[in-house]
């Protein structure tokens, strides 16, 4: 708990020697230094799962949501090839703390997607999927009708899908544009959508998006506080309250100082018990 608020962290991967794999120093070096970060945290440089849990307790961090991440090298960026069951473990080894998302290759590289969906779903407990379309075989967007076969799975087991919206989804900075995502959530108005790290730099757009659909959430996690976010932060006091989802994106950001920036945004009691655990409650069905 945080200053009465019950807390979930929706993006934050703990530093088990497998995600390291991916999230090498001159990876994390290179977002943590322009997301405003001049250290790296202590957990993080250790490789310790139990001082990434004590970070959190210090912050008042309840409950953190593991957002896998499945896709081959593409666009200068390295392949990221965690097992959805190492996610499963972790996860089972700290049932009250974390939270796990199935990373999902809509490109088939790593098996087929929807029969990875549905073991992820129904064998390995997993709260919903992430998908990096543009960083896939199929070097597509989330409005490809290609990938509608997967939403609608989605909807039969009632989970939410993370789509990797940030400056990095793909080769060329229009590829994280919220209009991908508007499409899909015309067609699918009962599907719950995320669009992690909030289509940043594209914020006004993306308001325009959430605005118009209840069921896409914005979960812009550390791009919160990069330059052009400032839409964001002022739309979370009016409408976007019920649609944007708090996280801190560790290891690129620290989970305590996150937390510290966010609630130093002064918005209400009522704001913040919305975006810090309602809303995630409601979007990952707890």
């Amino acid at each position: 708990m945080r200053d009465g608020h019950y807390v979930i962290d929706m993006r934050a991967r703990p530093p088990t020697a497998e995600v390291l794999r991916y999230f090498t120093p001159e990876h994390v070096r290179f977002f943590a230094q322009r997301l405003g970060m001049h250290e790296l945290p202590a957990s993080y440089q250790e490789g310790s799962v139990e001082r990434f849990f004590a970070e959190a307790d210090a912050a008042g961090v309840d409950r953190m949501v593991v957002v896998n991440r499945i896709v081959p090298a593409a666009g200068g960026s390295p392949a990221s090839d965690v097992s959805n069951e190492h996610i499963a473990e972790i996860v089972d080894q700290h049932p009250q703390r974390l939270l796990g998302v199935a990373g999902i290759d809509v490109g088939g590289d790593f098996g087929d997607p929807l029969e990875q969906t549905r073991h992820a779903v129904e064998h390995l407990g997993m709260r919903g999927i992430h998908i990096s379309p543009t960083r896939s075989a199929l070097a597509t967007h989330a409005d490809d009708r290609r990938l509608y076969p997967l939403y609608d799975l989605c909807l039969e087991l009632d989970v939410p899908v993370i789509i990797m919206t940030g400056p990095f989804a793909g080769p060329r900075i229009e590829d994280t544009h919220p209009r991908h995502v508007q499409q899909v959530a015309a067609d699918f108005p009962r599907l719950k959508l995320v669009c992690g790290h909030g289509c940043w730099p594209f914020a006004e757009a993306m308001l325009g998006v959430a605005y118009r659909h209840e069921n896409v959430f914005v979960s812009p996690d550390a791009y919160l506080f990069m330059p052009g976010a400032e839409p964001l932060i002022a739309a979370t006091r009016g409408f976007l309250q019920d649609q944007i989802l708090y996280g801190s994106a560790y290891p690129v950001r620290e989970v305590d100082k996150s937390l510290d920036d966010y609630l130093a945004l002064g918005f209400s009691s009522e704001v913040l018990d919305k975006t810090l655990h309602r809303n995630a409650a409601r979007v990952l069905g707890l």
